[in-house]
């Protein structure tokens, strides 16, 4: 093995252990000592790979939200019309969503205290969602399922079904009602669309 496949093997470790920790601690009080235990590692190699735990936690939410944008995409992929995409947008986040609520919730309720830590992982996983939904509103726009909005009109779109969605789950992932979260963006959804394919 080389080492910079090595070095990646423990990344990955480092990263798997750590996202235990914090789904049943929380990230306040996990500590490296902690997640050095964890690994098998001192903390020393820790240090070596990350300069504290922020950066870890950082790095557990960004591989975390790469996992579930893929899972995303590709469920989105398998559709033929824009209308199913964006149905299988929302079905696949809200599984992704339950998957991972645990975390979900340390992110929401912690992350608040480091607010540049907050700032990076929002802004990449808002930026990565709104480009999904923008991309299936102009595959909407080209197979005629859409009116012919222009750029800036898809943009504002785009931002407005990811912030209706993240509304919703926030509020239901922070009630503990995620029973109903399918239900819920489903009528979401679907009052959404009947309005895109009217105006």
């Amino acid at each position: 093995m080389t080492t910079l496949a090595k070095d990646e093997v423990i990344k990955s470790d480092i990263l798997d252990e750590a996202a235990k920790l914090f789904r049943h601690y929380g990230l306040q009080k996990t500590t490296m000592e902690d997640i050095a235990k964890a690994v098998g590692k001192g903390k020393s190699t820790l240090y070596y790979y990350y300069k504290n735990k922020e950066e870890i936690f950082d790095a557990v939410i960004r591989k975390e939200k790469n996992a579930i944008f893929r899972n995303i995409q590709e469920a989105v992929s398998k559709e033929d019309s824009a209308v199913k995409k964006l149905e299988a947008f929302t079905r696949s986040k809200m599984r992704e969503i339950r998957r991972m609520t645990t975390l979900y919730q340390v992110v929401a309720t912690e992350v608040r205290n480091c607010s540049e830590l907050e700032m990076g992982i929002r802004k990449n996983y808002d930026c990565t969602e709104v480009e999904i939904l923008k991309s299936i509103l102009q595959y909407g726009v080209i197979t005629g399922e859409f009116p012919n909005y222009d750029q800036q009109e898809l943009d504002i779109l785009a931002f407005l079904l990811a912030n209706a969605q993240r509304g919703v789950e926030a509020a239901l992932i922070m009630d503990k009602k995620m029973d109903e979260i399918g239900e819920k963006m489903d009528f979401l959804v679907s009052i959404l669309m009947n309005g895109i394919k009217k105006s």
